[in-house]
């Protein structure tokens, strides 16, 4: 192997390294909690071992205002907040609704 075969195979494996400590989620806002943020929909790429909590500080100070009376999903089954997220999940930010 030349040189610049094993610097371009290193660099490779020190993406890979770098890539595992971090995790990518989608976070979806319904309701109240979209219109808190602004958006509907947002992608998030936070430390391994982070939690719904943690996604919930670093959105919006807004939506930290609203987390008491949220409810959260991950991956479509409802989860506490001090849950673990794992890479690619997809958090629901679920507000109270009224309706009749």
């Amino acid at each position: 192997m030349d040189v610049q075969q094993r610097c371009v195979c290193l660099s490779r494996n020190w993406n890979n390294v770098l890539a595992d400590d971090k995790l990518t989620c989608t976070v979806l806002f319904f309701a109240a909690a979209a219109e808190a943020v602004g958006k509907r929909q947002q992608i998030v790429i936070l430390e391994r071992g982070a939690t719904i909590a943690d996604v919930v500080a670093e959105i919006h100070p807004s939506l930290a205002a609203l987390q008491h009376a949220c409810a959260f999903a991950i991956d479509e089954k409802l989860m506490p907040i001090d849950t673990k997220l794992t890479n690619g999940c997809t958090i629901a930010v679920l507000p109270p609704v009224s309706g009749g």
